[in-house]
């Protein structure tokens, strides 16, 4: 008989695609017969449900994102905590007061997976993050692990599905794209992109810079592109589902952010066989090799920015360099099935714990 396993996630609109990733690839990577996928979201419904019950997990939702001051939701989340027998509860969203009830309803061993070692919207500056009355702690990258202040934090790396014949290939054209995806939060930096396009833009007449994502900031970037004359440049894309349709038109990926835990959005640029341009902030200069797979530039560097895409822009075969460089970084160290595994290995270990 299968283990059921909880994942609580936050928000099901595209802002936790990071989290629900992970969720979708388990639900389609680990055996069915061993363990059954199940996915909570805690702030209300969106597109990702659906995600991840088309990927096989049982997805619901429910509406508890202000933990004690909400004591309904409180009681909505004991009661469908009690509902099912769950093995493990594993916990990607929420504070003391989620691992609380968790703890008081199930006697489900807990897993406290951190995303992120910052307080976003108040400082970048990385908070101690607590381990307390949890079975065991996984952390996205070294650099959040380091900020578990009570606890060993185990690492386990986003991976992604290794394209079987390489990373697919590059469409030829006249223009040259430069790509970025995310959320569209000030975090991301993404205003430093557009600065850097409008220093190319006349050096570059080809040049096209294209947004895959979405969030408050999209009308304060719009802004920046029509006063930078960059309108027809720049193509705001909203947010894809699936950003691998559009990674094979993209010549350069930039991820100019002030902090990440661990960015998948980079990972998938490298599987496409795209060079990659991002900040050593978090956990990013433990995926991308500074000078190999592209380049690390200081954050809000416009200047250092602009001279690294200059030179992969006037270098087509530098950018093929760098992006089969990357491919094979991720391919040797990154991949789907190494994280699956690794998962696999620790909620064997926590249900051995538990039969003992």
């Amino acid at each position: 008989m299968a283990d059921h396993i909880l994942h609580i996630l936050g928000t099901a609109q595209p802002e936790s695609t990071g989290m629900a990733y992970i969720v979708r690839a388990l639900a389609q990577g680990l055996d069915p017969e061993r363990y059954c996928i199940h996915a909570l979201f805690l702030g209300g419904a969106g597109p990702l449900v659906e995600s991840l019950q088309q990927a096989g997990a049982l997805a619901s939702v429910l509406d508890w994102q202000r933990g004690v001051r909400d004591p309904i939701g409180g009681w909505k989340f004991w009661r469908f905590l009690r509902s099912q027998r769950f093995s493990i509860v594993h916990i990607h969203f929420g504070g003391g007061s989620v691992v609380a009830l968790v703890r008081a309803a199930t006697n489900a061993r807990i897993v406290r997976h951190f995303h992120g070692r910052i307080l976003e919207g108040k400082s970048l500056t990385p908070v101690r993050l607590s381990a307390q009355r949890v079975d065991a702690v996984v952390a996205v990258s070294q650099a959040v692990a380091e900020c578990v202040a009570d606890g060993n934090a185990r690492v386990i790396y986003a991976g992604l599905s290794v394209p079987p014949t390489g990373p697919p290939r590059r469409q030829s054209g006249s223009q040259i794209v430069i790509g970025t995806a995310g959320r569209l939060v000030k975090l991301k930096g993404i205003d430093y992109l557009l600065s850097a396009a409008a220093a190319l833009q006349h050096e570059f007449p080809a040049l096209r810079v294209e947004i895959a994502g979405a969030g408050p900031e999209r009308e304060k970037l719009e802004a920046a592109v029509a006063q930078a004359g960059l309108e027809e440049r720049v193509k705001f894309l909203g947010w894809i589902e699936d950003i691998r349709t559009v990674l094979p038109r993209w010549d350069v990926f930039v991820m100019p952010s002030l902090e990440e835990g661990f960015p998948i959005a980079a990972l998938d640029a490298m599987a496409a066989g795209l060079p990659v341009i991002a900040t050593p902030v978090g956990g990013v200069p433990e995926l991308i090799e500074d000078g190999a797979t592209g380049w690390l530039v200081p954050p809000r560097d416009i200047e250092s920015l602009t001279s690294r895409l200059r030179i992969l822009l006037s270098d087509p075969e530098l950018r093929a360099r760098m992006g089969a460089a990357g491919y094979a970084r991720m391919r040797d160290h990154f991949s789907c099935a190494q994280m699956t595994a690794r998962f696999a290995q620790l909620y064997d270990e926590l249900l051995n714990t538990k039969r003992r």
